[in-house]
């Protein structure tokens, strides 16, 4: 085992920075807004740290880009088709959700 003290300092050195670095919450929130906008270098050197951290965090970008890569082939495939441009809500659902935010 002559890499067993990397290994362990590697170990180590996650275990510090997850004390450290934003949650996994707050991740996804930066993982999510970095398909729309362009990062801080603030921004993108945490949220490299945090991808090297959690396998979890990895995984939700790979699927948001994914998903992405997949609604965007689509779309060059079919021109014709109409992806809503903008999402309405029903007076019901906005009373709904006016009702759950006064409550907190």
């Amino acid at each position: 085992m002559p890499f067993n003290w990397y290994e362990q300092l590697k170990h180590k050195i996650r275990f510090w920075l997850l004390a450290r670095l934003p949650t996994c919450q707050e991740t996804v929130q930066v993982i999510s807004q970095s398909l729309e906008r362009s990062l801080s270098i603030r921004e993108r050197v945490l949220l490299k740290l945090h991808l090297w951290i959690c396998m979890w965090c990895q995984w939700y970008l790979e699927h948001l880009l994914t998903i992405r890569t997949t609604l965007r082939s689509q779309a060059e495939k079919n021109p014709e088709m109409e992806l809503p441009t903008t999402a309405t809500l029903s007076a019901e659902a906005r009373e709904r959700i006016k009702r759950s935010l006064g409550a907190e």
